[in-house]
């Protein structure tokens, strides 16, 4: 007899059997596993990078979310730059004072303060102003000013709506509007900011700085101030028939402290005072007005003082 494998004499082909056979079913069973599996495997690589990925992703974008909060949250200051830093006044001059863009009518109806106002000037013409609103919805008391008798000014507006509105309408074309909050004391900053209809801004140090709310749902942007001084200069005005700070964020006057008295001349000057005061404060502020040849001549109904530059005064 042949031996297993090998053809016996008649040519006949013997029947594998044995080990051999085992073998070769077991390769072939193998090759066919791998190929079920070899797309399950191939996707689980491919999932489980995409995972690995989009977690080293996520933590990332943690991370950069939490820098950029840390940041909006974060007062800056310019310091050691003084309040008529060429370079910061050709910035504010280049960069943030926009002018109107006749776009649409100016609502130029009189208001009590602007007719008082123009009685105290006498009727001037062409008289210069600088504005400062801080509240939505505030009435501007320079539109009917500018409308009637040519004043031009620099309106400082914190509300982005107010901002764009004002840049929109057809004021003097000398006038410029700027989208800023004035700085209580000497330095520039930029601080976060949020849409309220009221606001407050603190001296550096004395507590929260910005310009804050509690609602939570209240979308927060950054915005920079300026001192009073440094926007003045950027507008070429030292001299101004009429000042008016028609904001809650100037507590105690703060930012007619930050005014260089001796180089500024303001005729008329108007400042929102909040009736939270009590008479010794309100009796201080008046007599610290006092001392800079300013008398008390009106109290608006919406409880605005207003103050005249007089010579007599003794300080």
């Amino acid at each position: 007899m042949a031996p297993a494998g090998k053809p016996s004499s008649n040519g006949d082909q013997l029947p594998t059997v044995g080990p051999i056979l085992t073998g070769t079913l077991f390769v072939n069973y193998k090759r066919t596993w791998l190929r079920r599996v070899a797309p399950f495997l191939a996707f689980l690589v491919a999932f489980s990078t995409a995972m690995i990925l989009l977690l080293v992703w996520s933590e990332a974008a943690s991370m950069r979310r939490q820098a950029f909060d840390a940041n909006m949250t974060r007062d800056y200051v310019l310091d050691s730059v003084s309040m008529d830093n060429p370079q910061l006044v050709a910035y504010i001059r280049q960069v943030h004072l926009k002018p109107t863009t006749h776009q649409d009518p100016l609502n130029a109806n009189q208001t009590s303060e602007e007719k008082y106002v123009a009685t105290l000037s006498q009727g001037k013409r062409e008289g210069i102003y600088a504005e400062y609103i801080s509240r939505t919805g505030a009435i501007s008391s320079t539109a009917w000013l500018e409308s009637n008798l040519s004043w031009q000014g620099v309106l400082i507006l914190t509300e982005p709506k107010s901002f764009f509105e004002a840049q929109r309408s057809t004021r003097h074309p000398r006038s410029r509007v700027i989208h800023a909050c004035l700085s209580t004391d000497t330095d520039t900053k930029e601080i976060k900011y949020h849409q309220e209809s009221e606001v407050q801004v603190t001296k550096l140090g004395d507590g929260p700085n910005s310009l804050v709310s509690s609602d939570t749902d209240v979308p927060t942007t950054r915005l920079k101030c300026f001192p009073l001084y440094s926007v003045l200069l950027a507008y070429n005005a030292t001299s101004l028939d009429y000042l008016n700070l028609d904001s809650p964020d100037a507590p105690d006057g703060q930012v007619l402290d930050t005014i260089p008295w001796d180089i500024i001349r303001i005729s008329i000057l108007s400042i929102r005072w909040s009736p939270h005061h009590s008479e010794a404060e309100t009796k201080s502020f008046i007599d610290k007005m006092i001392s800079r040849r300013y008398k008390h001549v009106h109290t608006t109904d919406t409880g605005k003082y207003i103050f005249l530059y007089d010579t007599r005064l003794k300080i």
